[in-house]
């Protein structure tokens, strides 16, 4: 099958599927539970399946009736492995649909999803990819306001809407700018715009990049476009956004590494994502480890996630560019594709497993103790948890120690030593964010699970089977680039080869030369023995740093950080000492059910100006305690001044189309001399 009978396929399954569930509705609901449920399966059976057709060889074109011009169905970079990606978790959401009250409510909205994905995997080029990033879009608001009935639902599937559509435009506009005109609209396809790149002025390809890099960032978490998640996720029923923030990321991406080629060669952009990246995962790990709600832990600590990536974007663009040979660059890309793959393993099992533990509360201080309810889930989500917080073998560590290596690795060209420094002070950020990340994942685990039961009556519903298998089937991912990395990274640099400018294997042959691996044995790089694969090193040079100033800055920075911390304790008056969580050696008492604060409060302490914090004493029970409350500082400062000023807009038409005769004719004459005025100066 070629790219043209997926197409079409995908959009037969469509209407046939939502025709069959329309009849069945006014037949026999019963069996409509079931043939959703059945349909649901055969598409991700069909994602996976596809991803063995997804390769350049399989590529067609779709002839469209005039004016329209001529689609090329050909898959986007690495399709086939978010094939994979989405073909198991909406296998698992499948499985975790059998026993819920509102099966049909999401299936309604998972299934048209999962085939827009199965389009969009095939839309390498411009008109295709427009259409389909447009219609998965859409499909992302209805999933969310269809899921839930509520005034928050709305809410947050607005501000997503608003900020997709900016996206779409910008989208098109970067597009129509680089394409010549022709007779037909979008004539050009990616692989013309590609040859032609080197004729654009830098400037205009530069613009061109930053206006797709925000059209694709609204989905992927980008700084600061990325408001909508830590609003909508938390909302949405847990299976729906575990596959919003593990699928519709890392395809957000992909669209954005097809845009490339067609930019140019120039390095500002790729230093505006490393910048926004670094800015974005230090934000969402800061409002993670300080968030109550379950969900919005989740939400925030996907920014996290998704600001490490774009910062290893930004820094794989910038060592291609300054040093091509350096192996760094190789291990940048590398490091984003496998933070990618194991965020949306975790992540889903985390997201989900919020739907059983929503059951008593949607906030840390009302649960405690459920590993005691449902091990099987602890220990799953335990899994998931690990992995977000770098535990080694698995893909969360794989993934942020790449990141790590490449900021150390040597730049041995001109200007080297400034692009090191540069690197350095972003790797000290990066390492602060991972710092802050896992301690955020452990007090989201220790307070849903361990400790002292918190008063919570019997769960409503218990656990099935098919639940569990759906919650485990995604941590296969967590695997893949884990363990599985020996095996995993040759087969990704074969896939981005067009992307790499360096020729050295990040997989070096430890079993053919063990004394490549001897020098990274003592700090852990030799992680596990791979029998068959090529080996276990990531990279077959030693690690060094080359020079000492690296590692004196390293320190430096780290001994003013922890005397910040501790001069901003002493500084503060009245400091009450509390347990971190109660971990079972206290009992339940309103004390303890505040506890969730005390374990972030020196975090709340040195950063209080970021958080912007007000503070409110609660009485309850004979205890006084006070209660934190997080200003969300990108909202506030970016967002409230944007929605006052559409207001002021809205208000001052409204009074010039109100007949007031004498403020429209104040208006003209104001518009009338700023005409004259610019006439004048030109």
């Amino acid at each position: 099958m070629n790219g043209a009978d997926w197409i079409f396929g995908w959009i037969i399954y469509l209407a046939a599927s939502l025709l069959g569930s329309m009849i069945l509705s006014r037949v026999n609901r019963p069996w409509n539970r079931i043939w959703l449920i059945s349909l649901t399966v055969v598409g991700a059976l069909a994602l996976l399946s596809m991803s063995h057709w997804l390769s350049p060889r399989h590529a067609s074109t779709i002839v469209l009736p005039a004016p329209w011009p001529t689609l090329v169905a050909a898959p986007l970079p690495l399709a086939g492995l978010w094939a994979l990606v989405g073909g198991l978790l909406f296998l698992a959401a499948a499985f975790m649909m059998a026993r819920r009250r509102d099966a049909e409510r999401v299936l309604y909205a998972l299934m048209p999803l999962m085939a827009a994905i199965g389009v969009y995997l095939w839309s390498n080029d411009g008109l295709l990819l427009l259409i389909s990033w447009e219609f998965i879009s859409a499909l992302t608001y209805l999933g969310l306001v269809t899921t839930r009935r509520s005034r928050a639902v709305w809410n947050a599937g607005f501000s997503l809407l608003a900020l997709s559509e900016l996206a779409g435009i910008l989208l098109l506009i970067s597009l129509v700018w680089l394409m010549p005109v022709h007779d037909q609209f979008f004539r050009d396809s990616f692989a013309h715009l590609a040859r032609s790149a080197g004729t654009h002025a830098p400037l205009t390809t530069t613009v061109v990049m930053l206006m797709a890099v925000i059209a694709f960032g609204v989905k992927a978490g980008l700084f600061p476009v990325m408001i909508w998640m830590p609003v909508a996720e938390p909302e949405a029923p847990g299976v729906v956004a575990g596959i919003f923030s593990g699928l519709l990321t890392a395809l957000a991406i992909s669209g954005l590494l097809a845009i490339i080629p067609i930019a140019g060669s120039h390095i500002a952009w790729g230093i505006v994502l490393l910048v926004l990246g670094v800015l974005g995962a230090l934000t969402g790990a800061l409002y993670s480890v300080m968030s109550r709600h379950v969900k919005r832990i989740l939400a925030f600590s996907t920014l996290e996630i998704l600001g490490l990536v774009f910062a290893a974007i930004g820094i794989w663009r910038i060592l291609s560019l300054v040093n091509p040979t350096n192996v760094a660059s190789t291990l940048a890309l590398d490091s984003a594709i496998v933070l990618l793959v194991m965020h949306a393993g975790a992540k889903f099992t985390l997201f989900a497993t919020t739907d059983y533990t929503g059951q008593w509360s949607h906030t840390l201080d009302g649960l405690g103790g459920l590993i005691h309810t449902s091990g099987t889930t602890a220990w799953l989500a335990l899994l998931g948890v690990l992995t977000l917080g770098a535990f080694p073998p698995l893909g969360g560590f794989v993934g942020e120690w790449l990141l790590l290596e490449s900021i150390l690795k040597p730049v041995t060209s001109t200007n080297g030593i400034a692009t090191h420094l540069w690197l350095m002070a972003a790797g000290a950020l990066i390492a602060a964010t991972v710092a802050i990340g896992m301690a955020a994942y452990l007090r989201w685990f220790a307070f849903i699970f361990l400790g002292i039961r918190r008063g919570h009556k019997n769960p409503s519903a218990i656990t099935s089977g098919a639940w569990l298998v759906g919650l485990a089937v995604p941590l296969s991912l967590i695997v893949i680039p884990g363990p599985g990395v020996p095996w995993f990274l040759p087969w990704l640099n074969r896939a981005l080869q067009s992307y790499l400018t360096s020729k050295s294997p990040v997989v070096a042959p430890s079993f053919v030369h063990p004394s490549t691996a001897a020098p990274l044995v003592p700090i852990g790089a030799n992680l596990i023995p791979a029998p068959g694969a090529h080996g276990t090193v990531f990279f077959n040079q030693a690690f060094n740093v080359n020079d000492p100033y690296v590692l004196f800055l390293m320190a430096l920075f780290l001994s003013v950080i922890v005397a910040l911390i501790r001069h901003l304790i002493r500084r503060s008056r009245g400091v009450r000492r509390v347990e971190p969580w109660n971990g079972g050696a206290m009992a339940f008492s309103p004390i303890t059910s505040w506890s969730a604060e005390g374990f972030s409060h020196p975090i709340r302490l040195a950063f209080a100006k970021f958080y912007g914090l007000s503070r409110e004493r609660v009485h309850r029970q004979g205890t006084h305690f006070y209660h934190h409350t997080v200003i969300n500082r990108v909202e506030q400062n970016l967002y409230v001044p944007v929605v006052n000023l559409g207001r002021w807009i809205g208000r001052t038409m409204q009074h010039i189309q109100s007949g007031r005769v004498t403020q429209y004719v104040a208006y003209v004459w104001i518009f009338v001399l700023i005409g004259a005025a610019v006439a004048v100066l030109r």
